[in-house]
C-alpha cells in the first residue's frame, strides 16, 4: 500500500545499524573478537544479520549484557569483566569494543577503560550507536580505526597495483565478486595488493595498504571515507569505480582503472570472451520465442545501495536490451545513478501493473520481492542486504562471468514461468 507522503518520515528504518557495520568489518580480521557494549536485544539483532552473512562470526561476537541499572550507574566494571573473559584465549589478533547509542548517552569513558586494560592484543574502542550512523558509516569507521591502529606508514608503491576498497562480507556474493574482479584486473596487468576487507584478512597485512599505487573504491557508501582518509594519511590517490555489472561496464571499469595507472588496457582476451557469451545469450533467448512468442520482459526493478543501483541501472541500459524500463530505489544517501537511465520508485504502487504475458527482473531482498508482488512473474536476484544464509563462494553477478551467470539465471527463471503458464500450472488474473 502506498503511504501518505506526510507519513514517510515516521516509517521504521529499513536499513542496518552502524554497530552491525562496524562489527562486520572488525570480524573480517582473522582471530578478532568483538564485544558489543549494549543491551542484549541490540546485540541479538546484529548477531542475526552477521551470522546470516558469515556463520562463524557468531562465535567471536560477545555482549556486555547492559541492564537498566547499568544505564544509571555505569557499565565500566561489567565491561572490564567481559573484556577480560573475551581475551582469555591467547590466539586473539585484536579486540574491538563497540558502544551502542544508549551507552553513549550516559557518558562512560569507554576508550579510557579500554586504554587502561592489558588484554594481550590490540584493543579498539568505537562509539558505534545507531543514532549517529547506519551500516556503511560503522563499516568505514571501523576500517579506518583498523588501519590507524595497525601502525600504517607510507611505503614505496608497487607499480600497477591497487587496493580494492568497499567489500563488505555482509553484502551478497562479495567473495565471488572479488574473485571475478581480481581475475579481470590480472588479465590487463593490474595486481591487487589488498582487498579491504576480505573475510580472513590478516591483521599484519593491513600494514601493506600503503604499497598500492591506487585505491579503487568499488562501493562508494563503504569505501569513499576510507579512500579519503588514506589520501590524507599516505597521499595515495583514489578513484571511484563501482563494482561493474554487464559486459560493457566491465570493460569500461578496467579502462578507468588502467587509465588512472597510466597503463594500456589490452582487453582483447576479455572481449573475445564477451563475444562468445553474447552469441550464446542470443541463441538461448531465441529458443524461448520458439516456445512462446508473446512473452515480454517488461521492466527491471532495483532496490539497492547507491553504487550497486547505479551500476545495475547502467547495465540495464547497455547490456540488457530486453526490459522496456528500469525502476530504481536507492537505499542510502550517496549520489544517485544517472536519472536519465531509470525511473524512480518508492512504493509498489509506483510500478505499473503487469499484463499476463509480461515479466519483470527484480534485484533486492526477499522482503522487497513480496512487497512488489507478482512473484509468479518476477525473475529474482538477491543483490542487496541481507545476504542469504546459503552461500556459494564463487557465485557472482559482477564482471564478465557474473553477467553471463546473471543472463543464464534470467533465462532459467523466465523459461520456468513460461512453461508453467503454458501448462496451466499458473493462472493469471486479468
Amino acid at each position: 500500500m502506498k503511504t501518505d507522503e506526510k507519513l514517510k518520515r515516521w516509517q521504521p528504518c529499513q536499513g542496518y545499524c552502524q554497530m552491525t557495520g562496524a562489527a562486520s568489518a572488525f570480524l573480517s580480521v582473522t582471530g578478532s573478537k568483538v564485544v558489543m557494549n549494549c543491551p542484549r536485544w541490540c546485540a541479538v539483532l546484529a548477531e542475526r544479520e552477521l551470522a546470516n552473512a558469515v556463520k562463524e562470526y557468531e562465535q567471536r561476537l560477545f555482549c556486555s549484557e547492559v541492564l537498566e541499572p547499568d544505564l544509571l550507574y555505569g557499565v565500566s566494571e561489567k565491561l572490564k569483566q567481559a573484556i577480560a573473559e573475551a581475551c582469555a584465549s591467547p590466539q586473539n589478533s585484536l579486540l574491538a569494543v563497540l558502544t551502542s547509542c544508549s551507552l553513549s548517552l550516559i557518558g562512560d569513558d569507554i576508550k579510557g577503560v579500554c586504554k587502561n586494560l592489558q588484554p594481550g592484543c590490540p584493543i579498539i574502542a568505537v562509539d558505534a550507536g545507531g543514532l549517529s550512523g547506519e551500516y556503511w558509516n560503522g563499516w568505514s569507521r571501523a576500517v579506518i580505526e583498523l588501519l590507524e591502529c595497525s601502525g600504517l606508514q607510507p611505503a614505496a608503491p608497487e607499480p600497477s597495483s591497487v587496493n580494492l576498497i568497499g567489500s563488505s562480507t555482509c553484502y551478497p556474493n562479495w567473495e565471488g565478486d572479488m574473485l571475478e574482479l581480481k581475475r579481470m584486473l590480472k588479465s590487463v596487468g593490474v595486481k591487487v595488493n589488498l582487498c579491504l576487507l576480505d573475510n580472513g584478512t590478516v591483521w599484519e597485512d593491513l600494514k601493506k595498504t600503503g604499497k598500492a599505487e591506487l585505491n579503487v573504491v568499488i562501493n562508494e557508501e563503504l569505501g569513499l571515507p576510507v579512500a579519503e582518509w588514506l589520501q590524507e594519511k599516505l597521499q595515495q590517490k583514489y578513484i571511484i569505480a563501482d563494482t561493474p555489472y554487464g559486459f560493457s561496464q566491465s570493460i569500461e571499469w578496467l579502462r578507468k582503472i588502467t587509465a588512472a595507472l597510466d597503463l594500456d588496457c589490452n582487453a582483447d582476451y576479455l572481449l573475445r570472451e564477451i563475444k562468445i557469451f553474447q552469441d550464446s545469450i542470443f541463441d538461448t533467448f531465441a529458443v524461448l520465442r520458439d516456445y512462446d512468442n508473446n512473452w515480454q520482459l517488461k521492466r527491471m526493478v532495483i532496490s539497492a545501495g547507491s553504487s550497486c543501483a547505479r551500476s545495475l541501472a547502467q547495465a540495464a541500459a547497455y547490456d540488457l536490451p530486453l526490459p522496456e524500463k528500469c525502476f530504481v530505489r536507492i537505499s542510502n544517501s550517496c549520489r544517485n545513478a544517472d536519472e536519465n537511465n531509470y525511473h524512480k520508485w518508492q512504493y509498489a504502487d509506483d510500478l505499473p501493473q503487469l499484463d499476463s504475458d509480461e515479466y519483470q527482473i527484480f534485484c533486492g531482498t526477499d522482503r522487497e520481492r513480496i512487497e512488489i508482488g507478482d512473484i509468479e512473474k518476477t525473475i529474482y536476484f538477491n543483490l542487496a542486504m541481507p545476504a542469504a544464509r546459503l552461500h556459494i563462494n564463487r557465485e557472482t553477478y559482477a564482471g564478465i562471468n557474473g553477467w553471463a551467470y546473471f543472463m543464464q539465471s534470467t533465462f532459467s527463471q523466465l523459461k520456468q514461468f513460461i512453461y508453467l503458464k503454458m501448462t496451466g500450472k499458473i493462472f493469471y488474473k486479468n
